[in-house]
């Protein structure tokens, strides 16, 4: 028998010099005994695909019908331990229920005579992990990623609504195959720990009490302390897939993993732009993974499909809305608190003390955008020619009176006087009018003024306090976040966790740096950084790598 050292890729052809999937040279070892072996009358195993913990996968020939399928074996020395065994049964009964396009066809179960070693025959799967994809790109683009975590999502969606937890999401356990015109079509496999959340009979639950099950890397904060675990769990599982998918990091790493788990119950995730300064996220996106990584099940996404809801639209372009711009007519008038002085076409003076606006109209003032200066005047103007004429402005009344005098007049005396009348109506209109315009334009500056005032009031948080200083981090605005946060340091206003946000901080602005070729300013940022801070260890590596001017 040959084998492939490099992924265990097994025959019995010993004409095989090199591996198929990778090339590399065929060794010969002992003869595996399933290989050639005729199961059940069924299925022939042909060769070796790849070994895991609990079993191996082999490519084997379902002879009746001509069709190749996966097997997966117990491994041999297994079979005698009880809980393996009914792991593996529990993965044939989990995923044999479910039946949707993402998620591994089961097609046969049974037992092997040899060893009386348990199997399940499966769609054999000519893909790609996801893990491996992640390897070979340092992380996958947006456009690309959400269309298959979508799928993902509906594929462990409909496992939900068939009590199905699949419990062990990681992206080994995601199959990017290429079906229907799509490059990557996921397929979720390897149902192995799952639990059947609706099966009553306790000895159909395999995970005792005290017993941790899944990958630490990906595990959900209630599964690293053994608690109840629901769909909830698998949301947090697949934040923990999406966040390295997008950033090529997972979110928590250590050389222990009890001390990974610890960071799952207690340390909050980092933003997606925290772990990659140098790319770009919509910030919805950050938003939804932080909630999808929250540490209480209650604070997470409640199932998959909304899940999938809110992921598709992490990604959209915000709507332009057509804003329509009302006509001069459509404006409301302006009251203006000041006496206003009004003429009739007699010439006639008349001085009012305009009644003081009451509390509604001044708020009514103060409220909205004020118009501009000739809307303003514009409108000052047609309220008091209302009160003269309502058919007509005041301007177009004396110009039309002078001219049909003058036109009237029979003798040049007569014209003259027309034409000092109509002159005289002009004064009067120059000496009237125009100061309550100006009148006018002087109260709506002020009004502007007043409003940007209050505006700014508003909008305009304090500048050296955490909540502002949090504000900015979380909308991943490091550098404007650094200062403020270093005020604060000086003043003796951050605690123990606020100050080692200050070092992350630092380590973020510390890699924009460098980003942009800055390495001596990112050095001597990262020389701030504590020898009792968490973050000393990568602030030590992301020196050695920028003295030697590497990003």
């Amino acid at each position: 028998m040959k084998l492939c050292l490099i992924c265990n890729f097994q025959t019995a052809s010993d004409e095989q010099g090199a591996c198929p999937h990778d090339g590399s040279p065929m060794v010969t070892v002992g003869d595996d005994p399933l290989l050639g072996l005729l199961v059940e009358e069924r299925y022939r195993i042909q060769s070796l695909i790849g070994q895991g913990s609990a079993g191996s996968v082999y490519k084997a020939r379902q002879e009746l019908i001509g069709r190749d399928v996966a097997m997966k074996v117990l491994h041999d020395y297994l079979v005698s331990d009880d809980e393996f065994v009914k792991r593996f049964k529990q993965e044939a009964k989990a995923a044999s229920r479910l039946n949707h396009p993402n998620i591994i066809t089961i097609y046969d179960f049974g037992i092997i005579p040899i060893g009386r070693r348990p199997y399940i025959a499966m769609d054999l799967l000519n893909g790609t992990p996801l893990s491996e994809l992640i390897s070979q790109c340092d992380h996958i683009p947006i456009e690309n990623v959400i269309p298959i975590f979508k799928m993902v999502c509906q594929a462990l969606a409909e496992a939900h609504r068939q009590g199905v937890v699949h419990r062990d999401i990681k992206p080994e356990n995601i199959v990017l195959v290429e079906r229907g015109g799509k490059k990557f079509f996921p397929i979720v496999v390897d149902f192995g720990i799952a639990r059947l959340v609706q099966e009553e009979s306790d000895a159909a639950k395999i995970t005792r009490t005290g017993t941790v099950c899944g990958s630490p890397t990906y595990m959900s904060p209630e599964q690293c302390t053994s608690s109840k675990v629901d769909q909830r769990s698998d949301i947090y599982s697949l934040g923990i897939v999406l966040f390295e998918t997008l950033t090529g990091n997972v979110p928590f790493t250590a050389e222990e993993l009890v001390k990974v788990m610890t960071m799952h119950l207690l340390d909050p995730a980092p933003l997606l732009s925290e772990m990659r300064p140098d790319l770009q996220f919509p910030e919805k996106l950050e938003v939804v993974v932080a909630r999808a990584l929250s540490k209480h099940p209650e604070d997470r996404y409640q199932d998959m499909d909304e899940f999938a809801y809110v992921l598709e639209e992490s990604i959209k372009a915000p709507q332009k809305t057509l804003v329509s711009i009302p006509s001069l007519s459509s404006l409301p008038a302006v009251q203006v608190p000041q006496k206003v002085m009004s003429t009739s076409l007699t010439g006639k003076l008349d001085t009012a003390e305009p009644s003081a606006p009451t509390e509604k109209e001044s708020h009514k003032m103060l409220s909205g955008p004020p118009q501009s200066l000739r809307d303003l005047a514009h409108n000052t103007l047609s309220e008091m020619m209302a009160r003269t004429s309502p058919n007509a402005t005041l301007p177009q009344k004396v110009e039309e009176t002078a001219f049909a005098n003058s036109n009237r007049a029979t003798s040049p005396r007569t014209r003259q006087l027309a034409r000092k009348s109509q002159s005289n109506a002009w004064q009067l209109i120059a000496k009237q009018i125009l100061p309550v315009a100006f009148t006018a334009c002087a109260l709506l500056a002020v009004i502007t003024f007043v409003m940007n005032e209050v505006r700014m009031m508003k909008l305009t948080p304090q500048r050296h306090t955490t909540q502002y200083a949090e504000n900015l981090v979380k909308q991943g605005r490091y550098e404007e976040a650094l200062p403020v946060l270093q005020d604060l340091k000086q003043s003796g206003k951050l605690d123990k966790s606020q100050t080692e946000n200050l070092n992350k901080v630092r380590v973020s602005v510390a890699k924009i740096y460098a980003h942009k070729k800055r390495y001596s300013a990112a050095i001597n940022l990262l020389q701030q950084v504590p020898q009792n801070s968490r973050q000393k260890d990568q602030a030590k590596t992301l020196i050695r790598r920028y003295k030697g001017g590497r990003n």
